[in-house]
């Protein structure tokens, strides 16, 4: 509900006002702006300017707002309901086209000259960034994880000027993600994007995008997309690293 290049912009007493009605969203539904403001310890400017910040007019259209929001995840289908036996039956169809086959091998042409392979992501990203980094390397491509969001890139380092990051985002839209593959770029870093929106942020800033294209499942702010389509093509990369050329 509140995005994340927001909040980035909040100071310390308009950081309250969203950690107290990210604890109590179902009380602030009912709440006047005086006892919001009340609770979080905060002026009740305080309380419009976060809600300014936020993208709304005043208080009244962050609190329907708020409880749009809760009502959506309320309303949200049952994981069970989901199939995913179609989509991904279509996904390993994609992956045996021509087309897709020498998008691979596009990205692997850049993976084979690469001397340190960074693999980036934010969240579950972060987990599929390790156990790709792992897999690679265990191929003989020399790969790392990349999670934090912060980690610097030097701009000095010659290392970086053949360097290949693999940036992981479902949506391709996280900001974290975004950030690091921006400021790889900027140190010679060359970006291949792998997420499931080909119109996303991050694949119009990546050097090199593989789609993948399946229904986009979420929980509030969670994202449940199945992640299968990123371990196959972590794997499938890995064994064509593997071969001999």
């Amino acid at each position: 509900m509140f995005p994340y290049a927001k909040l980035r912009t909040l100071n310390g007493l308009e950081s309250s006002v969203y950690t107290y009605i990210n604890q109590h969203q179902a009380e602030v539904e009912h709440m006047t702006i005086r006892e919001l403001a009340e609770n979080a310890h905060v002026s009740t400017t305080t309380v419009l300017r976060f809600a300014n910040k936020m993208g709304y007019e005043g208080y009244s259209e962050l609190r329907y707002a708020l409880k749009r929001s809760r009502a959506a995840v309320a309303e949200s289908a049952p994981l069970s309901d989901q199939d995913m036996s179609a989509p991904l039956a279509e996904f390993f169809e994609t992956v045996t086209t021509p087309e897709f086959s020498k998008l691979v091998d596009q990205a692997v042409a850049h993976l084979e000259e690469a001397p340190l392979v960074l693999l980036c992501g934010i969240g579950t990203g972060a987990a599929l960034a390790e156990y790709g980094a792992r897999f690679w390397s265990n191929s003989g491509t020399f790969s790392l994880a990349l999670t934090d969001p912060d980690y610097p890139f030097p701009a000095q380092t010659a290392v970086l000027q053949n360097t290949v990051m693999v940036a992981l985002s479902v949506s391709g839209e996280s900001q974290p993600v975004i950030d690091m593959a921006t400021r790889a770029q900027q140190t010679g870093v060359y970006v291949i994007a792998m997420t499931d929106h080909a119109d996303s942020t991050l694949a119009h800033l990546a050097d090199l995008v593989i789609t993948y294209y399946l229904p986009e499942l979420t929980r509030g702010a969670l994202n449940l997309t199945t992640q299968v389509p990123i371990i196959y093509l972590l794997e499938l990369i890995a064994h064509r690293l593997e071969q001999p050329r």
